[in-house]
């Protein structure tokens, strides 16, 4: 016979406070691996309200590149 405890949020916050903090580590990933599809496309969908061309996106990295070289060849002599 299945059994099935109920937990509120708070409880589990509590329960997670007792872990070591590599079995916060390996709980965090795996609540990733849950999330990630979704976190994605949310962060996915939302690109598509805004108007950006190839072009636009192209003059941005090559003016971020341009002051990267400045400020390297300033910081360099």
């Amino acid at each position: 016979m299945p059994a099935t405890i109920n937990f509120d949020l708070e409880q589990i916050k509590s329960l997670i406070l007792q872990f070591s903090t590599e079995e916060k580590i390996e709980l965090a990933r795996y609540m990733d691996s849950l999330t990630l599809r979704n976190r994605f496309e949310k962060f996915f969908n939302s690109f598509k309200e805004i108007p950006i061309s190839f072009n636009d996106i192209t003059a941005e990295v090559e003016a971020v590149r341009e002051e990267r070289h400045k400020y390297h060849s300033q910081n360099n002599k």
